[in-house]
């Protein structure tokens, strides 16, 4: 197992990424904290890591909230007396308006989940990690930072934000043995992309089944990635496996380069 005995915080738990990520690393041999905002859909994750027999805590998490974050992290430290591992999976996609008329206040509010959220959980976890000796911080980015659709303006740029500070937590954590990177994560499969899907649709024209089978053929493996296609990164750089690795940002997208520029040519009428 790649994180036996390894204790893992995960948040952003919900029915894609965050729960195949936890559940990857429950499945790894890890002990699992989880974190969301939404009390049934961690109650549903945590019964399936029990199911597993893997040991799991779950607490409701607003990561826009710093004391919500230390809460997160004192509770792990209470229960499994360590943490090895942050994966920092929460997000907030705003209201896509156009950013030359965007209301500030939105773009403030997404800044303090994607950005500030990230900052705050690392910023409770490094502690911990230095006096342990080593830790592993994988911050979930997206392609949008360097191809954003139109109207995804702040979410784009507070992912961009996010890269700056992997790039700066790397240098700055290495000598004490943590290792800081991104991964970048392009369209996945799933409810989230079937519902931009349909919006796609809608403007275009075509059916949401038109879409995602065009879309899926335009990448280089030729399908859109599921969350636990996804999810192996992730496991694999919270592990031994990638002790060298550190300071980078991983595109897992299915090899599609520009996906700001991929869903801009799906919307096209046929």
């Amino acid at each position: 197992m790649l994180l036996k005995d390894k204790v893992a915080i995960v948040t952003g738990i919900g029915p894609g990424m965050g729960r195949a990520i936890a559940l990857a690393c429950a499945r790894e041999g890890a002990k699992v904290a989880i974190g969301a905002r939404r009390p049934p859909q961690l109650a549903e994750v945590a019964a399936e890591i029990e199911a597993m027999g893997a040991e799991v805590i779950a607490l409701p998490t607003d990561i826009a909230d710093r004391q919500q974050c230390q809460r997160l992290v004192e509770e792990t430290i209470r229960h499994f007396g360590a943490i090895d591992v942050l994966v920092q999976n929460a997000a907030h996609g705003g209201d896509f308006t156009p950013a030359a008329s965007a209301d500030p206040d939105g773009w403030r509010a997404i800044m303090d989940c994607n950005f500030f959220g990230a900052l705050h959980l690392t910023q409770f976890c490094v502690p911990h990690m230095k006096d342990r000796g080593e830790g592993r911080i994988i911050l979930i980015n997206s392609g949008a930072a360097l191809g954003p659709p139109p109207n995804f303006g702040a979410y784009a740029a507070s992912k961009s934000a996010l890269s700056s500070l992997v790039r700066s937590l790397s240098v700055e954590l290495g000598g004490d043995g943590i290792r800081v990177n991104g991964v970048s994560l392009g369209l996945i499969d799933g409810d989230s992309f079937a519902g931009f899907a349909a919006m796609l649709a809608k403007s275009s024209g075509r059916s949401v089944d038109e879409i995602l089978q065009e879309v899926g053929e335009s990448l280089p493996l030729r399908g859109i990635p599921s969350p636990e296609d996804c999810a192996g990164t992730i496991v694999f750089l919270a592990s031994d496996l990638a002790r060298p690795i550190t300071g980078q940002n991983i595109r897992v997208n299915g090899g599609g380069e520009l996906e700001g520029s991929l869903v801009r040519w799906a919307a096209q009428p046929r």
